[in-house]
């Protein structure tokens, strides 16, 4: 079972004043939807904390999926942070930059994007984010779910996996210190504010998608087709149908 010190690691951070470790959850979104009902509830300041988990048995993805998460193959966690409503969106872009910077410089893995924030590997999936939030007033309080394959899994639920251990060109030492390099990680860039100009350049140098790529964006009941066209400065998929460009805020891509 994996063993992480906790208070050994929260003196070291810059940014994250909490970091609870749980063995066996049924997902960290959902501890951290509580704690901010509370915090809500009784008018109190969200901590800018990060909940571990060792196994989920409910772990979700975007649009409700499953995420396998099961112990000792892979990191489950859940930070949680404030920020003003007016930079909600680009949170997703932000994320998704900084789990890509944390396999490029930590694993030295060629990791890029799929928009808006899922993480690719060799063409396959590494990590994926999901981020929720609530809003009051001028204030969002913002729940980012991270899980990353450290270790291989082979299951029906996903196929198109990949893992650190799998793609990572550096000494590979397992999956404690990995989560430990991971909190450092988020912590050490979560200190640098979200400039918007350099995280949309970020998020475009590290795209998966090229011009031209044919794109298919399925999006509640409704599917769109078409060509991407990169993102506009709000973090919107463009995607190109003859004379017409589309904007996309939300949605699930599938390359064509």
């Amino acid at each position: 079972m994996m063993n992480i010190d906790t208070q050994t690691i929260v003196p070291r951070l810059q940014v994250i004043e909490s970091l609870a470790f749980v063995p066996r959850v049924a997902s960290t979104n959902l501890i951290a939807r509580r704690i901010v009902g509370e915090c809500i509830n009784n008018d109190l300041s969200l901590p800018q904390a990060m909940i571990i988990a060792g196994e989920q048995f409910a772990g979700r993805g975007r649009n409700d999926r499953r995420w396998s998460s099961p112990a000792g193959k892979g990191i489950y966690a859940t930070t949680m942070l404030t920020r003003p409503t007016a930079q909600l969106p680009l949170v997703p872009l932000a994320m998704a930059t900084i789990v890509a910077g944390y396999l490029r410089d930590v694993f030295s893995i060629d990791a890029r994007i799929k928009w808006p924030n899922d993480i690719l590997a060799d063409g396959r999936k590494i990590a994926g984010i999901l981020i929720e939030a609530r809003i009051q007033e001028e204030r969002a309080y913002v729940l980012v779910g991270i899980g990353i394959n450290v270790e291989p899994v082979k299951d029906d639920i996903r196929p198109n996996a990949v893992a650190i251990s799998e793609v990572s060109h550096r000494a590979f030492t397992g999956i404690e210190d990995a989560t430990v390099a991971f909190i450092e990680h988020i912590d050490a860039q979560l200190a640098h504010p979200f400039d918007h100009d350099r995280v949309i350049a970020e998020w475009r140098r590290l795209a998966i998608h090229k011009p031209g790529d044919r794109i298919t964006c399925v999006i509640g009941e409704r599917t769109v087709n078409g060509t991407w066209a990169g993102i506009d400065e709000q973090g919107r998929a463009l995607l190109r149908d003859g004379a017409e460009t589309i904007a996309v805020s939300a949605g699930e891509l599938i390359l064509v």
